[in-house]
């Protein structure tokens, strides 16, 4: 099945994230500093779309990572490549950025650890749904990692290029902000994501997806109309929906007849005196699908009575 969108991929090589992440370290070590200041250490006059998806693909090889709201550091990972112990840990790490991302890792065993032609590559791709403008990146990405690879002679190393969470403490006092391990990008329809702008994150709390473009650039969030850029967002969990807006069918007593062949799906409380129940008909259980079309429909009555 073609997906929605591209799932997240880095936009460049290894090779040229490692000269970034380089410029970082040199300033600032590994402490922690906002993405406005990460930006500008790498060439950026501040925050921007392009800035974004640069720390993004930093932070898919597993250079960088979130160190609290609105921060970023870099990784053990980059600190064994930049400045290893050994030669044996440096071409380990090499390996585990390399394969970090999960497209380079799915790749990686479909053709079994060997380098596959750029056409079989391009050719799998398309197989998987990868939108057009993502081909390109992806494919000459890997090649270049898989040639840059033989090059330093990392597969001698015998690491098997798994990615690994960097279990190290955070800085941040509050753990709530702190989310190891998440990258920007890669939001569906359906899920549950955090959008951060400027260093600042802009939901009090994660909001579901209810639109992706087709090229998987932009996206919106329920009980809103603004667009925002992929590049700023991250998947989240769900947030935890407050006890008094979830009611059990046997709590509730209502003299609704439900219309045979129908089941009750979904009931919330919406207001003090209020209460929405959704019925539905057919085969199968309502999924992603069916809540975006439903989502659409409230969208043009709430536009029709606010008219």
């Amino acid at each position: 099945m073609t997906r929605p969108q591209s799932p997240g991929y880095p936009n460049f090589p290894l090779e040229k994230a490692l000269d970034l992440v380089k410029g970082i370290f040199a300033a600032d070590r590994r402490s922690a500093i906002d993405r406005e200041t990460a930006a500008k250490h790498i060439g950026y006059g501040g925050l921007s779309g392009a800035a974004d998806k640069t720390l993004a693909t930093l932070a898919h090889y597993g250079l960088l990572e979130r160190a609290g709201k609105g921060q970023t550091k870099v990784t053990q990972t980059a600190i064994d490549i930049l400045h290893p112990d050994s030669e044996e840990d440096r071409r380990a790490a090499l390996m585990e950025a390399a394969f970090a991302p999960a497209v380079f890792e799915q790749i990686k065993n479909r053709f079994d650890g060997g380098k596959p032609s750029e056409a079989a590559l391009r050719s799998w791709l398309v197989r998987e749904g990868f939108l057009d403008r993502a081909i390109g990146p992806v494919a000459k990405s890997y090649m270049e990692n898989y040639q840059f690879l033989e090059q330093e002679k990392a597969f001698e190393s015998g690491g098997d290029g798994a990615a690994k969470v960097s279990e190290s403490p955070m800085p941040d006092s509050d753990p709530s902000l702190v989310r190891p391990g998440s990258t920007f990008g890669g939001a569906a329809v359906g899920d549950f994501v955090q959008w951060e702008s400027q260093g600042v994150l802009q939901f009090q709390s994660p909001k579901r997806v209810r639109w992706v473009s087709d090229d998987g650039t932009w996206l919106a969030v329920e009980g809103s109309d603004t667009g925002m850029p992929m590049e700023q967002v991250t998947v989240e969990s769900a947030p935890k929906m407050p006890p008094q807006m979830i009611i059990p069918p046997q709590e509730v007593k209502h003299d609704t007849k439900i219309e045979k062949g129908f089941s009750e799906w979904f009931r919330a409380k919406v207001g003090p005196d209020k209460l929405v129940t959704i019925n539905f008909k057919g085969e199968g259980e309502i999924g992603p699908r069916e809540i975006e079309k439903m989502i659409k429909v409230l969208e043009a009555q709430r536009l029709a009575l606010e008219d």
